[in-house]
């Protein structure tokens, strides 16, 4: 049993249709003049939004440049930061090495006869010794003669 338009019809076979003309008996919906004006209107796209959007597209195109340009100029200071590291640390062991072979080549008893036969310096006796007290820092300031 099949339905077909207000009657039931008895039988196991189908009835063949054809949409498009179901389609086109199907009554239009009756749109009014104001509405059809409207919906055409916006369909079509104006000066003002267009100019809207672009000015939209270059805000971000410019916020995205931007992030761009900084990021980039970010890797630079990295790349640089790494390479002036790199350099102080050659520097760091060229120095230690300099001062080591400074040091090697000073002969310490040789300073001492010096101070002492030439320059007439003595080793200090035991009253002449003044034990200051520490201070926080590494510096002592004198505010009047020693005795």
């Amino acid at each position: 049993m099949r339905y077909e338009r207000n009657r039931y019809v008895y039988g196991s076979a189908a009835p063949d249709y054809d949409v498009r003309v179901e389609i086109q008996k199907r009554p239009r919906p009756v749109v009014s003049e104001q509405t059809r004006k409207n919906r055409q209107k916006a369909k079509s796209m104006n000066l003002g939004g267009v100019l809207f959007f672009i000015a939209v597209m270059a805000v971000i195109s410019g916020a995205l440049f931007g992030e761009l340009s900084l990021q980039a100029r970010n890797e630079a200071l990295h790349r640089e930061i790494a390479s002036m590291k790199s350099e102080l640390n050659s520097l760091k062991m060229a120095n230690e090495e300099e001062y080591s072979r400074i040091m090697g080549s000073v002969d310490m008893q040789q300073i001492k006869d010096r101070a002492i036969n030439e320059l007439g310096m003595q080793y200090a006796q035991t009253g002449q010794v003044i034990v200051v007290a520490d201070a926080a820092d590494d510096y002592v300031h004198q505010y009047q003669d020693l005795p």
